[in-house]
């Protein structure tokens, strides 16, 4: 008993001690909790016909250099910020994060030497003058678009190019483009179906206009032109099967059956 009161004084010997002088021992202060920045965003999608929009820097416009020129230019609390002569500007996206705005906007010359948008960022800040930024391959149709957030990176979801999965990343104001090679797929059933409901039978009407079947393709109208074009980045589009088939409905007046169609050129595998 005597031995455990020894113990006991003991311990409240150094207890005493460990207030007053530590007892020889070094006790880490609690760490301060870090500062955890919390990036606030919000996206608003913008319809195709939208030509104003009101941002937290003022109103957004689209308007027309020239009165004789379509909408090619923008104008933010009525001062010209931006302006491509003879092309056709639009507004897709609205982003808030915490005190920035960035508006995705896109231009396109309206013809079928354009089958895709170029896209631009439009970054507002506080006390920072409008900052457009844009790269030779930020392209996509439109209706390709996919947006999404992770933290403070805006990811842009631009389709296919050349067979590559393409994306745009934009991090506070460093912008890239993101190609990753991907395996053949089936290009879809609405991409398939239209290839073979409306450009074969063009193919097949050819022979109209030309018994030979030389070229089918040149006859298309543009909207054809900008729709096949933008199939073809889809990994799974067979150039070389499209061609084949539509010189043979030019020749033939035939049209392959939807399956046999879906598989040589489609990529579809059932």
């Amino acid at each position: 008993m005597m031995k455990y009161l020894a113990q006991i004084g003991l311990i409240g010997c150094c207890s005493l001690l460990l207030a007053l002088q530590g007892c020889d021992q070094t006790v880490d202060p609690t760490p301060a909790p870090k500062h955890v920045s919390v990036l606030e965003t919000y996206i608003q999608a913008l319809a195709l016909e939208d030509e104003a929009l009101e941002t937290r820097f003022g109103k957004l416009v689209i308007t027309h250099s020239k009165p004789d020129m379509p909408p090619d230019a923008l104008t933010l609390a009525g001062k010209h910020i931006f302006q491509q002569e003879g092309f056709y500007l639009s507004l897709h996206q609205y982003i808030k994060q915490n005190a920035r705005d960035v508006v995705l906007f896109g231009s396109n010359c309206g013809g079928t030497a354009c089958p895709q948008n170029q896209f631009y960022f439009l970054l507002l800040d506080k006390d920072k003058a409008p900052e457009i930024i844009t790269h030779s391959d930020f392209t996509a149709d439109p209706e390709d678009l996919k947006l999404s957030v992770d933290g403070e990176r805006l990811i842009l979801d631009l389709g296919f190019q050349a067979g590559k999965h393409k994306t745009a990343v934009l991090q506070g104001n460093t912008f890239g483009i993101e190609l990753d090679t991907v395996p053949k797929s089936f290009v879809g059933e609405e991409n398939c179906r239209w290839l073979y409901d409306e450009v074969l039978g063009s193919c097949k009407e050819y022979q109209e206009a030309d018994a030979s079947c030389r070229d089918p393709q040149s006859s298309f109208p543009g909207h054809l032109i900008r729709g096949i074009a933008a199939v073809a980045e889809h990994p799974g589009f067979v150039a070389e099967s499209f061609e084949r088939r539509c010189k043979i409905a030019c020749e033939s007046a035939k049209i392959v059956d939807y399956p046999t169609f879906a598989k040589e050129v489609c990529s579809k595998s059932h």
